[in-house]
């Protein structure tokens, strides 16, 4: 049992321990260090165009915020979370831009599991969530042959305790995990990247006009009526109407 203990520590060191390798600087880290905004842009959409990542985007994100494109900072920050939840500094840089902008739109769903969901469980990748699914299913195997082989009421004890809380943590994570999966896949949210654009309440664009969007508000598309309209979902729950121009999704077409 000693050894399995030892085993079972080991695991979880090596599993939260991973090195990490350090990069070395790109000629695109370099124009930015010398303050050559308008050349560090030119190498970060090469290396975003030719192997997208994480830090790629972030790097794209600080370069048109530094050149004061916030809408398409807010983008590039949004499309670096998607591929890594973890990047704390992306989420961080996001929400002080966002904080930011002239035109915001509040959010109307301020309710607490809104808030465990988007400040807990979304910030974590689907990796994240995986190695957690592992570490309880094997706590809630080892919880469960302490209670069922051992012969001390105590460990007994300490054993079913660990067994249920393995199969709460693990149900957790596996819902966690499946929410991850679920935001990765959704190519439904859009960033307006011009100074304004405007909307309308209906498809046709008669009658009253909708909110002027301003450059930077994050939306979600819902439908497509028109080949160059679109149906989409404000922050505040308000459905709107408005041209294809000026509107990029986070998720790229790159077909």
């Amino acid at each position: 049992m000693r050894h399995f203990i030892l085993f079972f520590l080991l695991f979880i060191s090596t599993v939260f321990g991973l090195p990490i390798c350090a990069t070395s600087p790109t000629e695109g880290d370099r124009a930015y260090e010398a303050k050559n905004f308008s050349q560090a842009l030119q190498y970060y959409e090469e290396e975003v165009h030719s192997v997208p990542s994480s830090a790629a985007y972030y790097n794209l994100g600080n370069t048109y915020y530094r050149l004061k494109k916030y809408g398409k900072a807010i983008l590039a920050y949004r499309r670096s979370l998607r591929l890594d939840p973890d990047n704390a500094d992306a989420r961080h840089n996001l929400a002080r831009v966002e904080a930011n902008l002239p035109y915001r739109i509040p959010t109307v769903d301020d309710s607490l599991w809104n808030a465990l969901l988007s400040r807990w469980i979304d910030v974590h990748s689907i990796s994240y969530w995986t190695y957690g699914i592992f570490i309880f299913l094997l706590f809630s195997f080892v919880g469960f042959g302490l209670w069922r082989l051992s012969s001390k009421i105590f460990v007994q004890k300490i054993g079913f305790t660990s067994c249920i809380i393995g199969i709460i943590g693990f149900t957790f994570t596996t819902f966690s995990a499946y929410r991850a999966l679920s935001l990765y896949k959704d190519t439904s949210a859009a960033v307006v990247t011009t100074t304004s654009l405007p909307t309308s309440i209906n498809e046709s664009g008669e009658g009253k006009p909708g909110p002027t969007l301003g450059e930077g508000t994050t939306v979600r598309l819902l439908n497509r009526p028109t080949q160059h309209t679109l149906q989409i979902l404000l922050p505040n729950g308000v459905s709107v109407f408005c041209k294809e121009a000026g509107l990029s999704p986070v998720v790229e077409n790159r077909q």
